[in-house]
């Protein structure tokens, strides 16, 4: 799993349509989501937290099946995310 392309689709800098089910997004995002950091729990769940390129802060939690729910600024996403490869 890419975590720069989750974190861009969570901020909405990867193109997605909200119409669309299953899409495949690809891309290099890191120079347009700014900085973060990443742990993994004792469930094997990531946490990212990070700040856009204008500073406002996110947060994204990401479990073992691929569920994301992303806190950015004061919006809530939620997606499911899959590694095609």
């Amino acid at each position: 799993m890419l975590i720069p392309t989750v974190v861009a689709v969570a901020l909405g800098v990867a193109p997605v349509n909200q119409d669309v089910q299953t899409q495949v997004v690809s891309g290099d995002y890191s120079n347009r989501i700014g900085r973060y950091s990443q742990s993994v729990d004792r469930r094997g769940t990531k946490h990212i937290n990070g700040r856009d390129p204008s500073g406002a802060p996110y947060e994204l939690v990401i479990d073992r099946n691929g569920n994301v729910e992303a806190s950015v600024g004061d919006h809530v996403v939620r997606f499911h995310v899959k590694d095609q490869s």
